[in-house]
């Protein structure tokens, strides 16, 4: 039986996939079901795998694995009529943590019989006259100097690494109502709810509401690293440190220039600047 929202492809990343017996439990639910599918490995290029497959027909693409290889070839699908299902199974993926979408495969195969699709908002960082979509979340500072590691030890160490070096910074944020022009730790854009593989951090995030979750993080530069064990339940905020709004457009400049990253990969420094694309990604729920 064909999928009522198109063909359905099962995406399986090559480097954080799906625990095996997660994704097996969702093919033989899918099977049993009566759910037609097609598997198609992301080898070392997902965004030359995903277009492929939407050329081919493809139009319910399911991303078995962790948002490091999904945001890779989610270009793909934005402003399109391509929906997007996001299946953990077990890996790191804190955009279908937003979604509440990490559940087991069994509970997912019964979800993607629905022809349910929710709308969700996509950015848009400027960097050194480049352009990077951010699916879940941007940082400008201290935390985006932490970036990267792919094991917890390796994190920890990026994090005394990053506080060990971290210089005074001034951060002039321009914003659609708000300005902040001010010494500071870090500016974090958020998209999505979760960050730092599974930390609550924007609890006021909305990804279908059109606007940013941007929070300044002043104070100690050790804060982000200190108030990390409250943030696994999101009771970090509020902070008298921590300023938040809700815009629709964001400007960086920062003295000395500070990193940007994008959804954890580091894409440059500043000046930088974030836009939302409303409603641009059909995700399935």
């Amino acid at each position: 039986m064909a999928h009522p929202l198109g063909e359905l492809v099962l995406l399986v990343p090559d480097d954080d996939p799906a625990h095996p017996e997660q994704l097996a439990e969702l093919a033989a639910t899918l099977r049993a079901r009566g759910l037609a599918y097609r598997l198609a490995p992301l080898g070392r290029d997902p965004l030359r795998v995903a277009t492929r497959e939407v050329e081919r027909g493809g139009r319910l693409l399911v991303h078995c694995g962790g948002q490091a290889s999904l945001v890779r070839w989610l270009p793909v699908a934005v402003d399109t009529d391509v929906v997007v299902g996001l299946f953990p199974g077990g890996a790191s993926n804190d955009y279908a943590r937003t979604f509440g979408l990490t559940m087991p495969g069994e509970a997912y195969a019964i979800l993607l019989e629905s022809p349910r699709v929710i709308r969700a908002d996509v950015g848009v960082a400027r960097v050194g006259g480049r352009e990077t979509y951010v699916f879940n979340h941007a940082v400008v500072g201290l935390t985006a100097a932490a970036s990267g590691g792919r094991t917890r030890v390796g994190r920890l160490s990026r994090w005394y690494r990053a506080m060990a070096t971290h210089k005074p910074t001034r951060y002039d944020v321009d914003m659609t109502f708000a300005e902040y022009h001010a010494e500071a730790t870090q500016v974090r854009v958020a998209n999505g709810q979760y960050a730092l593989d599974g930390y609550y951090v924007a609890p006021a995030a909305l990804p279908d509401d059109g606007a940013w979750d941007v929070q300044v993080w002043a104070g100690p530069r050790t804060l982000p690293f200190t108030l990390q064990p409250t943030m696994l339940r999101g009771e970090h905020l509020p902070n008298e440190h921590v300023t938040q709004w809700r815009q629709k457009r964001v400007s960086v400049e920062a003295t000395p220039p500070a990193p940007v990253a994008v959804d954890d990969v580091v894409v440059g420094t500043t000046p930088a600047s974030f836009e939302l694309i409303p409603k641009a990604l059909r995700i399935k729920i």
